[in-house]
């Protein structure tokens, strides 16, 4: 019990000390709306706006020659260049980022918005063409530069369409430093409820630890079963299996338009099994081996991407916008089940990476470098493997 009090203090000053800390919130708010207002009247003098700390995406050339692309398009067209952090005013998502800076600038347009790590995205806000764009061409392996300007290509060649204002995206989650309550209101709160909390964790707390470890062993021997995690045996015989069956098609592939990149393939995904044992590299193997297979079952050397919540799932032919665990919301490739399937069901495929069950895009290594780029898939792995 001595040492349960002494925790509980322990917590409680550290909570007090937390809480404090956000006092400076307002001046970063002001900051935030400092920023928007900056970028907006950027935008009413040229539609290209890259802020000074990604200058790295774009360089002078580039943004002469978009900007020159966007005033022949003949539709309005805005192009931002940003960080999207989670501790600003965007939360970390581009759609909602655009929302904010669309109202903010008050004009009709498709904007685009890249963020800190070269990611794309876009809204169309009453502009008449048709929105739907493919996926490959804003998360091919090409340049920043190249995918811009494949995207206001297909804006400006788009078909007509009625102009449409996409739904209000949702405010993503507060943020701590959001809060700002008052340090007689912390005080008060604390006082009022820890006393209480003492006694009750006392008396509660021990038999909940018991059952909670209870819980854990059996979802614990439960995930031995799940479907939808891998661990490192399994995920090496699903990489072999996977690996054979490219290898069979392979072997019937006279005269398949996919033959090519089957085999690009088949030479990184044997390559990268000879070398690397990590999960995400394992799983690197069934993919690549699994987009060999859909290039000849599909007869092109341009397959489509693998469903990002779950690759087994098959190929993903359109774009959604979904919410991952650990990713923003924004456009990624779907398989046609998930975009109709219930948020708890939608739930991406799970490695055990260091003794944790983590969702497969968060492996580290190869999904850290290649960021599950789709185009040059085969390529990206070999320069992964440091293969010219």
């Amino acid at each position: 019990m001595r040492a349960l009090v002494s925790r509980s203090v322990a917590a409680g000053l550290l909570a007090l000390s937390l809480l404090a800390s956000v006092a400076s919130a307002g001046a970063a708010s002001a900051a935030d709306a400092d920023r928007l207002d900056r970028i907006a009247a950027a935008l009413r003098r040229s539609p290209v706006f890259v802020d000074p700390d990604v200058s790295y995406l774009l360089d002078a050339r580039d943004r002469a020659a978009l900007g020159k692309q966007i005033g022949a398009a003949g539709i309005p067209i805005y192009l931002v260049g940003v960080p999207l952090l989670r501790e600003d005013e965007s939360g970390g998502e581009a759609d909602y980022f655009t929302y904010l800076l669309q109202r903010r600038l008050g004009r009709p347009g498709v904007y685009l918005v890249a963020d800190q790590n070269g990611d794309l995205d876009w809204t169309s806000y009453q502009v008449p063409r048709k929105t739907s764009l493919d996926f490959g061409i804003a998360s091919g392996g090409t340049s920043l530069p190249g995918r811009l300007h494949n995207v206001i290509d297909a804006f400006t060649r788009a078909p007509s369409a009625a102009p449409s204002t996409p739904p209000t995206p949702r405010t993503p989650e507060p943020n701590s430093r959001d809060q700002k309550p008052s340090a007689a209101k912390l005080a008060g709160e604390f006082a009022k409820v820890f006393f209480p909390v003492l006694i009750v964790s006392a008396v509660v707390l021990w038999p909940l630890w018991l059952i909670s470890r209870l819980v854990f062993v059996g979802v614990r021997r439960g995930v031995r079963g799940d479907s939808r995690t891998f661990k490192q045996r399994r995920l090496r015989r699903k990489a072999a299996a996977e690996l054979t069956r490219l290898a069979e098609a392979l072997g019937h592939a006279d005269g398949n338009h996919g033959r090519g990149r089957a085999t690009a393939d088949y030479d990184a995904a044997r390559l990268l099994y000879d070398e690397r044992s990590d999960p995400g590299s394992l799983f690197g193997v069934v993919v690549l081996a699994l987009d060999g297979q859909d290039a000849l079952r599909a007869d092109t050397a341009t397959p489509d991407p693998r469903c990002m919540v779950d690759p087994l799932h098959g190929p993903a032919p359109e774009t959604a916008r979904v919410r991952l665990p650990g990713l923003p919301e924004r456009r990624r490739p779907l398989c046609a089940a998930c975009p109709q399937a219930a948020k708890e069901e939608r739930q991406p495929l799970m490695l055990i990476i260091d003794g944790e069950k983590r969702p497969y895009y968060q492996a580290p290594g190869l999904w850290e470098k290649i960021r599950g780029r789709h185009a040059n898939l085969p390529e990206d792995v070999l320069e992964y493997l440091g293969v010219e």
